[in-house]
């Protein structure tokens, strides 16, 4: 019973670590918290110009990483959270 307890927790840590690097490429929160400010910044403009809105330009990229390198981890782990539940939209209006 205990290996297998053991395994689960092997098992939920390897998706914790794999998902990030699978989704975002990186397990840095800041980074993570780039990626996702940047698709947010991006999309209206994709709208307008008839582009990809997953298709975000490096530049608007990098230019969110130097938002987000103000931040402690803690505050990157905070608000990508929000992100991830939509709560970041309510913040917006």
């Amino acid at each position: 019973m205990m290996k297998f307890i053991l395994g689960l927790i092997v098992v939920a840590a390897l998706v914790l670590v794999v998902t990030p690097v699978f989704y975002y490429g990186t397990t840095d929160a800041c980074r993570m918290l780039s990626q996702e400010m940047a698709a947010e910044a991006y999309q209206p403009m994709a709208e307008i110009l008839g582009t990809d809105k997953n298709d975000v330009p490096d530049a608007v990229e990098r230019s969110m990483r130097m938002v987000t390198s103000q931040y402690d981890t803690g505050e990157c782990i905070s608000q990508l959270k929000d992100y991830w539940l939509g709560l970041n939209k309510e913040k917006a209006s």
